[in-house]
């Protein structure tokens, strides 16, 4: 029989000591990435768009600003109809690179709804900065505007938010009175978009912004609709079912195919549904 060859003690340390090194050095640097996220995440979340050009405005659109209670002044357009008197309201919530103004030639196709757009903290001449809070504020703010006003039936507000609009959309149905939610792309949380794409951050750790809209939609019982595209890979459309799958109230998850993303509203499904879900919203309502 051969002997077993045995590894001198000192080979053995040598190695371990090697070992040891190498997992020290990818625990650093491992931290450096959890820390690097952490401090600029913000950065990776949110990104504002200025008012590139100012809007040509007609008689019906009126230019506002809102302030927070956080001291924020916001800026945005109410897009009225021509119908006389107090008038059904529209608020939206537009998507993470979104500047809002971009929706005022598409106020004709929410036909009989005034249309309120009003751009996030640090987005177009919004003041402030992005943010779960700031968004948050700015939602209940514009809303608290929206119903101050004689022009507006503060019990006919829908809330419709796309995308990363969709977490402020959900939350002030959560904290106010509204007749219904239209929701595109939407999610259960930021939380769970960010833990799908980066699976090696210790994202439920670090997070500040977290949009947990699963957990608001649980006692949300306005009636709600919400699409989807089945090509969508910035939100994959199991985010947007689960989120649909939580709402307490009536809800409705309308799936367009061959949509992704950025090209939902060129769905002629979705605007038809969006009407038809407006309809019914005034027709139980009666």
């Amino acid at each position: 029989c051969e002997r077993a060859y045995a590894i001198p003690e000192k080979i053995k340390t040598e190695m371990i000591k090697k070992m040891l090194h190498t997992l020290v050095v990818i625990a650093i640097f491992y931290g450096i990435i959890v820390a690097f996220f952490f401090l600029f995440q913000s950065g990776f979340l949110f990104f504002p768009q200025p008012l590139q050009v100012s809007p040509v405005l007609n008689k019906n659109v009126e230019e506002v600003e809102i302030t927070t209670s956080g001291g924020n002044v916001l800026h945005g357009w109410l897009c009225h109809t021509e119908e006389a008197g107090p008038q059904k309201l529209i608020i939206y919530f537009g998507g993470n690179a979104e500047e809002v103004s971009h929706m005022i030639p598409k106020a004709p196709l929410f036909e009989g709804w005034a249309l309120l757009l009003v751009n996030y903290p640090g987005y177009g001449k919004s003041d402030g900065k992005p943010g779960q809070k700031s968004f948050f504020d700015a939602a209940l703010a514009i809303y608290d505007y929206a119903t101050a006003r004689e022009d507006i039936e503060g019990r006919r507000i829908v809330v419709m938010g796309r995308s990363i609009g969709t977490g402020p959309a959900v939350y002030l149905a959560h904290e106010r009175a509204t007749m219904g939610a239209i929701l595109v792309s939407p999610f259960e949380s930021i939380t769970a978009v960010a833990r799908s794409k980066m699976p090696f951050l210790p994202v439920s750790l670090i997070l500040r912004h977290r949009f947990p809209s699963k957990k608001y939609a649980a006692n949300i019982i306005t009636p709600m609709i919400a699409f989807y595209g089945t090509d969508d890979n910035i939100i994959p459309p199991r985010h947007s079912k689960r989120l649909a799958g939580s709402w307490k109230g009536n809800a409705r998850l309308v799936q367009l195919e061959s949509f992704g993303h950025n090209d939902i509203f060129e769905s002629r499904e979705m605007w038809e549904e969006m009407e038809l879900f407006l309809k019914k919203l005034v027709s139980d309502q009666k």
